[in-house]
């Protein structure tokens, strides 16, 4: 029940299928929970009666004056003021043609109906001019006052037109029948402008109200801790209104927030914490091997102790086109050459901007790794040209290296000096105890 949308009342109990007066304003709440919209809503309200009264018969005012006292008067049009707005389904119009120049049978008689509706004279609908006689009947509309121009027929050449023209006409009395229907509904959110308003009375079957749902979030917008929509009902009189149903859908709750994921750490670049095999020494680019698509160098890296791991390789390059791509691979011994397949594989970051200089090129391994054995470090150029440059007097922790062309074997770098080796930076993270 925590996800329910709930219309309440003033008493604080559900709103619907209950009955009340909206004349000075009915205050509604829409309850839901704190921080979501309305995927949708329905509301519907009828008039909890909509029967019909008896005929009345309003006190008039005629063109001659007042019509208090008196039983009739001649009348070119006559007015009434009921002081509300009403339901208005039905006329009758008592007056007939002046006793002076009687004829017979009599003048067709009748009268040209204005309605006054919030603030504005309008035809009665859907036709005007009613015959004088019984009572006329219309679909029900709203009106506080109305006005009456009298009609009588015509002539001409001594002959009746059958056209009823303005004329003045002996009138009695102006009788009307109403109904208990609401007029002029409205819907609104707080003090905003009403959203919904229909004309005319509220009918016996359900109305259902547009654009809530559209209305209420516009409000949850403004104030997004609310929990209560406040929704204002009004009528222009004082019939009883019926909240026939309400229901309501939410949105799905927004997802949580996820925090942005971290930056991926560049794959150049060592890890914090590394320390560079061998220590810090000048490069040498007096020769070099070539790497390229036909051409493999590799070089064989000695175990490290418990406490050290691979974290990342730093090759002495000069790559040879603007476009260079390779792979790294690390690979166990097998009688002195890579085995097949390899430990691990990852890509030579070569910057495409790169200048054609020699220099050192990092790459870190996916993940870093203990070498309990030696292994050996193989690198392969997929399109393009890199020198990978061979120095003499190779230091401590590497034990040899070889070149390779296409498929055939691997031997061993011949040069320079007795202990030639492919200048590499092995870059190594040592194990804290109790880490």
């Amino acid at each position: 029940m925590a996800d329910a949308v709930t219309l309440l009342a003033p008493d604080g109990q559900p709103a619907a299928e209950r009955n009340f007066d909206a004349h000075a304003g009915l205050a509604l709440g829409l309850q839901l929970p704190a921080g979501r919209r309305l995927a949708g809503a329905r509301l519907q309200f009828a008039a909890a009666d909509a029967g019909e009264l008896a005929v009345e018969f309003p006190a008039l005012v005629a063109d001659s004056g007042p019509m208090a006292g008196k039983t009739d008067a001649a009348w070119l049009w006559a007015s009434a003021d009921w002081n509300e707005t009403r339901a208005l389904v039905g006329l009758s119009l008592d007056a007939s043609p002046p006793a002076a120049g009687a004829l017979t049978p009599p003048r067709k008689t009748g009268a040209r109906v204005r309605l006054f509706s919030r603030g504005n004279w309008l035809p009665l609908a859907p036709l005007d001019t009613l015959p004088a006689g019984t009572e006329q009947r219309f679909p029900a509309q709203c009106a506080a006052r109305l006005t009456a121009e009298m009609l009588i027929e015509g002539d001409a050449a001594e002959k009746r037109t059958g056209v009823l023209i303005p004329g003045a006409l002996t009138g009695r009395k102006i009788g009307l029948r109403f109904t208990r229907q609401p007029c002029l509904l409205s819907v609104a959110v707080g003090d905003d402008p009403p959203f919904f308003s229909p004309d005319g009375p509220l009918p016996a079957a359900a109305l259902t109200v547009d654009g809530l749902a559209r209305a209420a979030n516009r409000y949850l917008a403004d104030h997004p801790q609310a929990t209560t929509i406040p929704l204002r009902i009004a009528t222009a009189n004082a019939q009883l209104v019926r909240i026939v149903a309400f229901s309501a859908e939410l949105e799905a709750p927004p997802k949580p927030a996820t925090p942005p994921a971290p930056p991926p750490e560049p794959p150049d670049q060592p890890r914090p914490g590394e320390r560079d095999l061998p220590p810090s020494r000048a490069a040498a680019n007096r020769i070099a091997r070539l790497c390229d698509p036909q051409h493999s160098a590799a070089l064989r890296l000695a175990a490290l102790p418990a406490t050290a791991r691979l974290s990342s390789v730093a090759l002495y390059l000069r790559p040879r086109r603007e476009a260079v791509g390779g792979q790294l691979s690390l690979h166990a011994d097998s009688g002195g050459v890579p085995a097949e397949p390899p430990l691990a594989e990852w890509p030579l970051p070569i910057a495409a901007d790169a200048d054609g200089e020699a220099a050192w090129f990092r790459a870190r391994l996916p993940a870093p790794l203990t070498l309990a054995a030696p292994a050996w470090l193989v690198c392969r150029i997929d399109h393009g040209e890199a020198l990978w440059y061979a120095d003499e007097g190779r230091p401590a922790g590497f034990d040899g290296s070889l070149v390779r062309k296409a498929d055939g074997p691997w031997l061993p770098l011949d040069g320079p000096g007795e202990a030639p080796w492919l200048q590499l930076k092995a870059g190594l993270l040592d194990d804290v105890p109790g880490s």
